[in-house]
């Protein structure tokens, strides 16, 4: 649910929008009024310049507020519901006691309505407009979580395509801002990422100092302040330069270190061999002390010189002298 409220002096062509009459590509219906005749649009412009009579000092008489929701509800936003829904977001933003009419259009994928009301009430008395756009997006944000709408993504879901002339300009600025915000890590980039759409971006200084205090956008030459392009602030200096901060911070973090491994010392093929040859002559000593020095392993081995010392040693077993 995303409301727009605006307001103006010019019943007729407000009303007229609201019914689609002059427009044969969209449909609309009228789906509830209050305290006007409702026969036809002559008399309820009747009705509403009637009332607006009665406090000129009111510059701007006439509201305009629309109310869209997401395609995703459209099954639950029967013309009844839409009609309470917009009630009840009327009564949030303290738009009682005078004239209105709420129209549904039929021309488009996601359902909305129209709220056409009296800004000069039933006694005569101004309805404010004071922080209107902010108290709007807090009663949108309630009327949502209240009965579970759909809290969508906003712009980023508008079909660009289906939009036409400085509404689409304005969505394809929107869309490209947001994308390089996300990858520019400095204004060149920045800058030179929305020249690639068509897009060129001016910083607006105050009056004799190098202190910036807004932007400008321009495409298809048309011109937009950054506030025109999005009314939260997205497409604001501040916001981008907050975006650019984030991207230096993000490109220039060094990863923590990783833990050393600990060194340890190298096996060579030399250490490797002298290892193995103590170890064979170990073994061989042993197998020689364990077999009664009957095998001797060495370089100096003679079989002769073996058999004579064994001989010996039988002669001296069995006491015969040489």
């Amino acid at each position: 649910m995303i409301g727009k409220i605006s307001s103006g002096s010019n019943f007729a062509k407000c009303v007229e929008y609201a019914l689609a009459e002059n427009e044969s590509t969209k449909e609309a219906k009228l789906l509830f009024s209050e305290d006007v005749m409702d026969d036809s649009s002559k008399s309820i412009i009747a009705g509403f310049e009637c009332q607006r009579q009665m406090n000129k000092r009111v510059e701007k008489w006439v509201g305009h507020i629309s109310l869209s929701y997401s395609p995703e509800d459209s099954a639950r936003l029967s013309d009844d519901a839409m009609v309470m829904l917009a009630q009840e977001y009327l009564v949030n933003m303290g738009i009682v006691n005078t004239q209105y009419i709420i129209t549904r259009h039929l021309d488009k994928e996601h359902p909305h309505c129209h709220i056409v009301y009296n800004r000069v009430d039933n006694d005569g008395k101004c309805i404010s407009d004071s922080n209107e756009r902010l108290r709007n997006k807090e009663v949108c944000k309630a009327l949502k979580k209240k009965y579970g709408l759909t809290f969508g993504n906003g712009k980023e879901k508008v079909k660009t395509e289906r939009l036409r002339g400085g509404s689409k300009t304005r969505q394809e600025i929107y869309l490209a801002v947001q994308a390089a915000k996300r990858t520019a890590k400095d204004w060149i980039a920045f800058q030179r990422q929305l020249a690639q759409s068509g897009i060129n971006v001016r910083k607006k200084f105050k009056r004799g100092t190098t202190e910036v205090e807004g932007l400008s956008y321009t495409k298809d030459g048309r011109r937009f302040k950054a506030s025109q392009i999005d009314r939260d602030g997205k497409c604001s200096y501040k916001t981008i330069c907050e975006a650019i901060d984030r991207n230096k911070k993000a490109r220039t973090q060094i990863p923590s270190a990783a833990p050393k491994p600990q060194l340890r010392p190298v096996k060579t093929i030399q250490n490797i061999a002298a290892k193995t040859a103590d170890s064979v002559a170990e073994i061989a000593a042993d197998m020689a002390g364990g077999l009664g020095n009957i095998v001797n392993i060495g370089p100096g081995f003679d079989p002769q010189e073996e058999e004579f010392i064994r001989e010996m040693q039988r002669r001296k077993k069995k006491g015969i002298r040489l």
